[in-house]
């Protein structure tokens, strides 16, 4: 079951990798070309995050592992929450032909929040994999004899 956690966390992260190429596209192309951004941001990264949730669990990963899988879901989950406060501050929407400087502003934060997305599934794979090598998602803590002191030392 080692195995499903790694699969699903370089799902994640390769997903994660190309929803930043499809943004890119999107901007620098025609606006229907911005469709796969918005199909892998709201369909497949959120499936792979689920999956990857589950594929922890079962993999008994550890509970900070299977808790830390659970954050790139709250963080896609915040990337459309973002446009929801954004919309209400602001009132702007999709057909909106002019966007304040302030929307912008904080419609800025969506690209980094996909960062962190990336970021973090990048740290699910190290783990996944430490898991599948070595029984263990996190690093062993090594307990290091007290150190040796000078004569004359209390």
């Amino acid at each position: 079951m080692r195995k499903v956690f790694v699969v699903t966390s370089l799902l994640l992260l390769a997903s994660g990798l190309v929803q930043l190429y499809f943004a890119a596209f999107g901007v620098f192309s025609k606006p229907e070309n911005f469709d796969p951004h918005g199909i892998n941001g709201s369909i497949v990264l959120p499936a792979l995050a689920l999956l990857n949730i589950i594929g922890a669990a079962i993999a008994r990963a550890g509970g900070r592992t299977i808790g830390m899988s659970v954050v790139p879901l709250v963080l896609i989950l915040f990337q459309t929450v973002l446009f929801i406060i954004t919309g209400a501050i602001f009132n702007v929407g999709p057909e909106s032909e002019t966007v304040p400087l302030g929307a912008s502003i904080l419609l800025g934060l969506h690209g980094l929040n996909g960062l962190a997305i990336i970021g973090v599934s990048g740290a699910l794979v190290s783990r996944a994999f430490r898991l599948d090598r070595t029984g263990r998602a996190t690093r062993e803590v090594v307990d290091l004899p007290p150190a040796v002191v000078g004569p004359g030392a209390v």
